[in-house]
């Protein structure tokens, strides 16, 4: 058996090793997942993140029984006790996962301020999706006093220590770009260290703008939404200006963020109606890109089908398609972590670390902000510190996660209303691809293509 990965070194920390306790029954862990890759066998813990190649493959079998007796006489056995492949019977890994993200909690909770904001200066939008969660929302930008005071906080309690990152938002954030320009432009004359990423659907960019987000924003990465083909597209954005093509259009500025060297993500909302035609729009997309390396594309069944039993025939086609981009030639996003256990869902439940403003200048946990009760406002700070404190806290497991493989890339958090049926299939089918790419690099001694830590998980959402 060789080790190619140790796995994360907190939760190492935090459990330590194991020994084989003398007339105790064993059985495999709930997390011990084997995995076969170009005709090798693997074993992977999702709780520890450890990785080995194995001589020969393991039937990891949930009723499967080893004696204490039976290990001892294996140092293959032994080791995997050591690195909690191996449990005792009774073993309740639900609780010990808990009690590690208490101890998680606690460490990474210490804050001296908040790196992150994610700023919302309009819900306004050039668009008019139609499957838009913010239907219906009044339309709100930003008042000078207001982005006054936004900068303000902003100064007053980011972290000091660490360059802080803008995570804008909205509605369509370009159509708020002077409230952009003058927060950005406060850093800069506080002498305030800083980088931004932007969700937007870029039909706004042109050439000034650009260069203003590249060189003054400090834009390093976009998120823009593509939901398919020419006729598919038009319809779903139905934009209030008149282009003769609004997908030729947002193609051309897809082209010019590229040349730019502005890393760009891909979002493909698909449901029934447009996933067939994704690869049509891939192969489109393939044509205005001159720098590959730095496009990334990934499916999204609309939030609606995630919560539908009709939603993981979706799923599957979505996988299915991935493999096609990548016969493309583009990078696509699977979002699991193998390398380190999540102490944090999303932005929802790191309010210690990362803040959201709306445009009236009310503080939230999430930048879908919709019904969800404000932690303050820019003139006071947080002082809803309950809820912040039940943000923060690490809630019991729900039933039905319980010896589910995937918990320690879900946490326990639950006060996201975003229900998602059949997640344990795509929880394994995101696994395994990205386990796939830490192999390959691992095998290759180079570092496999991770998600831009800076974007605070929001793909996730």
């Amino acid at each position: 058996m060789n080790v190619l990965y140790e796995g994360d070194k907190l939760v190492k920390t935090v459990i330590g090793t194991k020994q084989v306790k003398p007339g105790v029954i064993y059985r495999w862990s709930d997390y011990a997942v084997p995995y076969s890759l170009d005709g090798a066998e693997y074993l992977y813990n999702n709780f520890t993140k450890k990785l080995c190649q194995l001589d020969s493959a393991m039937d990891v079998n949930a009723e499967a029984r080893f004696t204490s007796d039976e290990i001892c006489l294996s140092p293959d056995l032994t080791q995997l006790v050591a690195d909690c492949f191996l449990v005792p019977e009774d073993k309740d890994e639900t609780e010990t996962y808990t009690g590690f993200c208490k101890i998680a909690r606690i460490m990474n909770n210490k804050s001296n301020g908040y790196k992150g904001f994610t700023i919302l200066p309009t819900t306004a939008c050039n668009a008019r999706c139609v499957y838009c969660f913010e239907q219906g929302m009044k339309y709100v930008t930003m008042n000078d006093e207001t982005v006054e005071q936004t900068i303000k906080f902003i100064t007053k309690v980011r972290n000091p220590e660490k360059k802080i990152h803008f995570h804008w938002f909205g509605g369509e954030p370009l159509v708020g770009e002077k409230i952009i320009d003058r927060i950005c432009g406060a850093m800069r004359e506080a002498g305030i260290e800083f980088s931004s990423n932007i969700v937007t659907n870029s039909a706004l960019i042109n050439e000034k703008n650009l260069k203003k987000m590249k060189d003054d924003w400090n834009v390093r990465s976009m998120q823009i939404t593509l939901d398919g083909v020419e006729d598919e597209y038009n319809r779903r954005k139905n934009y209030y200006f008149n282009y003769d093509s609004a997908y030729w259009h947002v193609l051309s500025r897809i082209k010019m963020v590229n040349e730019q060297d502005i890393r760009i993500s891909i979002r493909v909302n698909v449901d029934e109606e447009n996933i067939d035609g994704v690869l049509e729009m891939a192969e489109d997309l393939k044509n205005f890109i001159v720098k590959p390396e730095l496009v990334r594309i990934y499916l999204a069944p609309l939030f609606g089908l995630q919560a539908s039993p009709d939603g993981i025939n979706i799923w599957k086609k979505s996988f299915d398609i991935c493999g096609g981009l990548e016969k493309l030639g583009f990078n696509v996003g699977y979002y699991y972590d193998v390398k380190y256990v999540k102490v944090n869902f999303c932005m929802a439940d790191s309010v210690n670390k990362s803040i959201v403003i709306s445009p009236e200048g009310m503080l939230h946990n999430c930048e879908h902000i919709g019904d969800i009760p404000p932690l303050g406002d820019v003139w006071n700070g947080v002082t809803n510190i309950e809820l912040k404190n039940k943000l923060l806290s690490v809630e019991p497991v729900q039933d039905k996660c319980r010896g589910c493989f995937s918990l320690p890339n879900c946490t326990t958090f639950t006060g996201c209303d975003h229900v998602r049926i059949d997640c344990r299939y795509t929880a394994r089918k995101n696994m395994e691809k990205i386990l796939e790419r830490h192999i390959r690099a691992l095998m290759k001694n180079e570092k496999a293509e991770e998600a831009d830590p800076e974007e605070f998980e929001t793909e996730n959402c």
